[in-house]
């Protein structure tokens, strides 16, 4: 009987350890994000300064300390002898940097059924889990060792909390669902700055602008809330240095923030509807879901369930879609709205209010575009394949495979019931996520070039010293993870530089290896070749060139 009384959780519990825990340790550190924060989380465990954010000698401040903190910790629990019997290389393994996005991508699947079930009900909460949980977004970001999984959970939680509070649901003013929101917002503060706080400020706006109402805010008691806030965010920013605080003043809130909202930053530019598109996209399997859905949430619109969750959606999106610097990511904090829509369409199926196989033109539409969607997916898959593996040869036979497999999702949705239909896209998900992460990303060999140089450098020495080893052009962070935080970057090539220190092994990107070959050239010290790579920099997005010199 137990068991039948939690089923819902173990459920939950198994499908998020199958999607977003059994492959994280499958391929290696990712450029750039990843890698900056993993490397500057090695680094405060390298020099037992919590405090500092640094890459190398360098500050990083782009985002506050949260997360660095809640990688150290699991990093440095993962480490210990009893787990870790390799010292020298506790700090080297990615998987446990991503174990924190795998854990809170866990907790938003948990947080929005439990606190979910008491604000829209236990059917549309667990199906909104299920839905989230198998978002192909929410399982990218579940496998990466950065802040997005976080902030979404603590996301979900502010969110569906004062959605509660809006229907008078919470009412008390100081019981543990007022500290759990402000802790939460707290919390989502030192992860990635205000972004949670201004997703509830439009929230408010919408709600007050249709329904004229904010007098139900107060029960949130917001003065108490932000005593809250500052208890939580100025002990951390009052410890660090003036140096730090105006580096991050400037480096997280005018460069990664205002600058973002105020023109393109980095080249992520896109045109005006882009996350809308995107979130057809990477909302697969379930798009076929949220597809189906939508005309059934125009109609249901005045409801206030399906108002909160528009009020969560619409205004964020919109200036999702006005802000110049776009990426697909961006919008993440959206997916529970979007699966708590779609769960509701599902739960009225339970509910018998609309015949569960009457097929009209919104089905076969959403269907089309589902083919289409999967159709993208796929055509990304072949192409990555083809110009990133050298180790799979029979590709066509997987994407074949691949497309009967996603093609059978219309054919199920179509004949059976739509909650068979959902259950048959966990299923996708699942192969999708095992696919991925499992299979496809260990074997793009060409696309791992740090993993390539430390091979390379590990065959001809075993015990590695990143105080001896540089590299000109080629230095991208997961260069620095992988080999180490004292290798160093040369910005050029002088004559006089290697007389003040020799280097055992130098990575020399293909436009300098003239000017390398040209400064050795008459030197008693002598570098010979080791090895070379080509492999595509997909941060740089080009290919590039790379050879190892050893100093003979």
């Amino acid at each position: 009987m137990k068991v039948k009384k939690y089923k819902e959780l173990i459920l939950l519990t198994f499908l998020s350890l199958i999607i977003n825990f059994s492959t994280i340790n499958n391929y290696p550190v990712l450029d750039r994000d990843e890698a900056r924060y993993a490397q500057s989380t090695k680094q405060m465990l390298e020099t037992g300064n919590y405090k500092s954010i640094k890459f190398q000698n360098s500050l990083r401040s782009k985002k506050p300390v949260g997360i660095y903190w809640l990688q150290a910790i699991t990093v440095n629990i993962l480490s210990h002898q009893i787990f870790e019997r390799d010292s020298s290389m506790k700090y080297n393994k990615i998987w446990k940097y991503r174990l924190v996005s795998s854990l809170f991508s866990f907790l938003s699947c948990l947080a929005l059924f439990l606190i979910g079930s008491k604000v829209f009900g236990k059917n549309r909460a667990f199906y909104a889990s299920i839905i989230l949980n198998c978002t192909l977004l929410f399982i990218i970001e579940a496998h990466i060792a950065k802040t997005d999984s976080v902030l979404l959970s603590f996301s979900i939680i502010s969110m569906v909390l004062l959605c509660g509070y809006y229907k008078g649901i919470f009412i008390k003013k100081y019981d543990p669902y007022f500290f759990l929101l402000w802790i939460c917002i707290g919390f989502s503060l030192l992860i990635k700055g205000p972004v949670l706080a201004f997703m509830i400020i439009l929230f408010i706006a919408f709600i007050v602008c249709f329904k004229r109402k904010i007098i139900w805010t107060l029960n949130t008691n917001p003065l108490a809330g932000f005593l809250i806030l500052i208890i939580m965010i100025m002990p951390w920013f009052l410890s660090i240095s003036f140096t730090e605080q105006s580096s991050f003043i400037n480096q997280g809130l005018k460069e990664d923030l205002l600058n973002k909202i105020i023109a393109v930053q980095e080249g992520h530019g896109a045109f005006f509807g882009a996350h809308t598109i995107s979130i057809l996209l990477l909302f697969f399997p379930m798009s076929l879901i949220l597809l189906q859905s939508i005309l059934w949430i125009i109609k249901e619109s005045k409801s206030d369930d399906n108002f909160l969750l528009l009020a969560w959606v619409l205004p964020n999106l919109f200036i999702l879609e006005l802000i110049p610097t776009k990426l697909p990511h961006y919008s993440l904090p959206l997916y529970p709205a979007l699966a708590l829509l779609s769960a509701g369409y599902l739960a009225s199926f339970d509910n018998y209010q609309i015949s569960n196989k009457k097929i009209n033109i919104n089905v076969i539409l959403s269907n089309i575009l589902y083919f289409f969607s999967f159709s993208v997916f796929l055509f990304f898959i072949l192409k990555s394949i083809k110009q990133f593996s050298s180790t799979i040869s029979y590709y066509n036979l997987i994407i074949f495979l691949l497309f009967l497999l996603y093609l059978a999702s219309i054919l199920i949705n179509l004949r059976l019931s739509k909650v068979k239909s959902m259950y048959y896209q966990v299923f996708i998900a699942c192969i999708t996520s095992f696919f991925i992460f499992g299979f496809l990303l260990p074997k793009l060999d060409k696309l791992w070039i740090s993993k390539n140089i430390l091979e390379a450098l590990k065959q001809d020495n075993i015990n590695l010293d990143s105080d001896y080893i540089a590299t000109i052009g080629y230095n991208e962070p997961s260069l620095i993870f992988t080999l180490g935080t004292n290798t160093k970057i040369l910005s050029s090539l002088q004559e006089d530089f290697f007389e003040k220190k020799l280097y055992n092994y130098i990575i020399v990107e293909k436009k300098y290896l003239n000017d390398f070959k040209n400064l050795f050239k008459n030197k008693q010290n002598v570098y010979v070749l080791l090895d070379e790579f080509k492999g595509f920099n997909m941060a740089k997005n080009k290919w590039v060139s790379t050879a190892i010199f050893k100093l003979k």
